[in-house]
């Protein structure tokens, strides 16, 4: 079998879904960061959430070593055998994968000091830095050369044999995790793609049960938000009504809150799909708008921002004008200057903010497309 009989043009029925792909590293690419920042906010006294955080990190970086151990064992021989021009591209996707593990080794190291005295954070979180750097110049690598290779030269049963062999490496207790984790990222339709097409009872087994028992398991890495069942639909009711009234008056309403203006967030949940709306105070700078999660400096991160860190685009309103924005959650260095040049330049409550809430309060910048 030739590489061009593979190709999708000719034959769709043998095209890999590699958008797969990018679905998985968007597991990567948020689970690294959020577990830095929590690993920032942990108070030295607090040795079970440490334990639980250190327990979710052993997942993830276990998953990616699945992950790339998967690549190596089942994609690299056949692009290697069908794509021999590209040979370049895989000796360095396997480099970079080498740079990834011992980053990785080092996380390792820092974690299981923390792990039992979480007095010293800063290393681990810094560690985990250096660590997500290497993975993502990786994850963008890949995403732009082999995946479009993979697209090409690859088979769908050969691709399905690939997620098949790397999610048998996972105990049934990591399963559980995983399909929770790959909930959390993807859109509907993408979860189609993985859960679609498990066995009915094993849907059924998940809906029920599973969904459920990730739901508290994830709770403990994140800690528990500050509000209540009954406080927070009392919050949803409160942005919903906020939001009529803003819309209705095109802002004259609910369009200012302690001095800063006020814009209409609407953003897809992270779970289900469904658009939700909220007000949110924000910051102008250079045709973007800067947005904070701070939520009054609750113990959690507000929905919204959840929300908004599981895609790259959302709408906004200001006044009576509406905008697609693309939407990026700034970290490390770049997050800490917007915090203080715009922020707490320009709003300096906001310190107080962060304080009361124990957390390093997220910034996100949204950008007005075209």
């Amino acid at each position: 079998m030739t590489s061009s009989t593979l190709r999708p043009e000719q034959n769709p029925a043998t095209a890999a879904r590699t958008e797969e792909m990018v679905v998985i590293h968007r597991i990567f690419r948020r689970g690294f960061p959020e577990i830095a920042r929590l690993v920032r906010r942990t108070p030295p006294s607090a040795t079970a959430r440490a334990r639980a955080i250190a327990a979710h990190l052993d997942f993830l970086l276990t998953s990616l070593h699945h992950h790339h151990t998967g690549e190596d064992e089942n994609l690299w021989p056949l692009l290697l055998e069908r794509a021999a021009p590209q040979a370049e591209l895989i000796d360095r996707m396997e480099k970079q994968h080498a740079t990834v593990a011992d980053r990785s080794a080092k996380v390792r190291i820092e974690l299981e000091a923390w792990r039992v005295a979480p007095a010293h954070g800063e290393a681990l979180a810094t560690a985990l830095d250096d660590f997500a750097d290497a993975l993502v110049e990786h994850l963008d690598d890949e995403e732009a050369h082999v995946v479009p290779l993979l697209r090409a030269h690859i088979t769908a049963d050969e691709w399905r044999r690939f997620g098949e062999a790397t999610f048998e490496k996972f105990t049934n207790a990591e399963k559980l995790i995983a399909t929770g984790t790959l909930e959390e990222v993807a859109t509907p339709e993408e979860q189609e793609w993985f859960i679609g097409g498990l066995p009915l009872p094993i849907k059924v087994m998940w809906r029920l049960v599973g969904r459920r028992r990730y739901r508290r398991y994830v709770t403990r890495v994140r800690g528990a938000s500050s509000l209540g069942p009954v406080l927070r639909r009392v919050a949803r009711t409160g942005n919903q009504l906020a939001g009529g009234l803003y819309r209705r008056s095109s802002g004259r309403i609910g369009g200012t809150a302690k001095g800063l203006p006020v814009m209409l967030i609407t953003v897809p949940g992270r779970r289900t799909g469904t658009p939700h709306t909220a007000p949110v105070a924000y910051f102008e700078d250079n045709g973007r708008y800067i947005v904070t999660g701070s939520a009054g400096g609750t113990k959690a991160d507000p929905q919204w921002f959840r929300n908004l860190r599981a895609t790259t685009r959302a709408r906004i309103q200001i006044g009576d004008n509406q905008y697609d924005v693309e939407a990026q959650a700034a970290e490390g260095a770049d997050r800490d200057q917007l915090w203080q040049d715009i922020v707490l330049a320009r709003a300096p409550f906001f310190a107080k903010y962060e304080r009361k809430a124990g957390r390093v309060i997220p910034v996100a910048v949204l950008s007005p497309l075209p």
